[in-house]
């Protein structure tokens, strides 16, 4: 029988949708280390700076590091860093609207929507090279602003955590 040469490359060059999950929930699972992923053409280096978009730039080297963390909790609570640094992340909240769980907590100011919205944008580049499921990419990216409030929870947890070492330290 005749082979259709055709049907046979788009089969070659196209992985099925099986293989692909399969090999990223392993990459995840195990001590399996994926190769880094090439910065995407749409990431302009410049000068050891690699632009994000709208005038946000990060250091080369770092952003190379952050490309093999694994997990979209590390890479979103990392990113944050790289943006904003652990000084305005620890007086800042995700939405700007205070907590519910003390009485009289005052508000602090929100993170700019602007820059949020470009660390969505890069976990959603990050998260299309893993999978073509809207579905599975919407459902990772609605957990941004839960990562990022638990990055500043963590950023304030460790300065009263050093605040009690010094007082403590200061009274012997």
């Amino acid at each position: 029988p005749a082979i259709d040469l055709e049907k046979v490359k788009s089969e070659c060059l196209e992985p099925e949708p099986e293989l692909r999950s399969t090999f990223s929930e392993e990459a995840n699972t195990s001590s399996y280390y994926p190769a880094p992923a090439p910065v995407m053409d749409k990431y302009i280096l410049d000068n050891g700076k690699v632009h994000l978009g709208s005038g946000i730039w990060v250091d080369e080297e770092k952003w190379h590091q952050l490309q093999v963390t694994q997990g979209d909790s590390k890479y979103t609570k990392n990113l944050a860093v790289m943006i904003w640094g652990t000084d305005v992340l620890k007086n800042r909240s995700v939405t700007g609207v205070a907590t519910k769980k003390k009485k009289d907590a005052v508000p602090k100011p929100p993170l700019s929507p602007h820059k949020l919205s470009i660390v969505r944008e890069c976990l959603y580049d990050r998260i299309a090279q893993e999978t073509v499921d809207e579905t599975e990419i919407a459902q990772r990216l609605s957990k941004v602003n839960k990562y990022i409030c638990e990055k500043i929870m963590d950023i304030n947890k460790s300065c009263k955590n050093e605040e009690r070492r010094e007082a403590k330290y200061n009274l012997q």
